[in-house]
């Protein structure tokens, strides 16, 4: 990725990440949610493309700024990052969070699966700003849509099938257990039960097989759960 050292941030925030209410887990899109000194002095409330510095790293994702109205009455303005390709325990960590571009206004959704389709979303457009895209064509995957062809042949998946696969491609580089699929994929919590999971990736696997015995777009991580198995070549618009 070329990195745009000539941009300006429109705003920085910095402050400690503390406990949120566990809801982006449930969607599959968790937040570090940011306490800082003086919210009196926050930019208009929005979701923004933001880069992140972590320590000595930098991340990039999408920061929403404003109340929750999707999923809580509370009139508090919230600061919460969704960071793309990482889900490591954050709290009490020290963040910095860079706002470029304002991509919409705060909104209330129908329920959590509008909201995380409506995340994804603004996930590809702050991919598309910091130009984050698979190197190779091979599997696509149409976010909108829920359309997966793999060699311009469609596969048809189910909705669940769809949640499962694109969780892992979004996160190419992280390993989830079968508790953190479940919990994000059905938005309940999994109370040691991850059958709906395996028979999920087994039927995907399946549908992938037929199309293409040589493809397999998810690894198996012996002992502890799946990833998105980066070997393969993937594209998504």
């Amino acid at each position: 990725m070329k990195e745009k050292n000539n941009l300006t941030p429109l705003y920085q925030i910095e402050g400690i990440v503390i406990h949120g209410r566990g809801i982006g887990k449930l969607v599959g899109m968790p937040t570090a949610n940011l306490q800082i000194a003086q919210k009196n002095k926050l930019p208009e409330t929005g979701v923004y493309i933001s880069k992140i510095e972590l320590d000595t790293k930098i991340l990039y994702g999408i920061t929403h700024i404003g109340t929750r109205p999707t999923v809580d009455n509370d009139s508090d303005i919230s600061i919460e990052t969704h960071i793309i390709n990482f889900n490591k325990d954050l709290y009490g960590c020290n963040m910095n969070v860079q706002l470029f571009s304002k991509i919409r206004d705060p909104r209330k959704f129908t329920d959590l699966s509008a909201l995380l389709e409506q995340i994804r979303n603004d996930c590809f457009v702050a991919q598309n700003f910091w130009g984050i895209k698979p190197a190779d064509f091979g599997l696509t995957i149409d976010i909108k849509t829920h359309q997966v062809k793999l060699n311009d042949k469609e596969v048809y998946l189910s909705a669940k099938e769809f949640d499962i696969l694109y969780l892992l491609f979004l996160n190419p580089d992280i390993a989830f257990t079968k508790k953190q699929i479940y919990e994000a994929v059905w938005h309940e919590p999994a109370n040691n039960s991850y059958h709906a999971v395996e028979n999920t990736i087994f039927q995907v696997r399946k549908k992938f097989k037929t199309c293409s015995p040589k493809h397999n777009f998810i690894k198996t991580i012996v002992g502890f759960g799946y990833k998105y198995n980066a070997e393969q070549k993937t594209y998504t618009y």
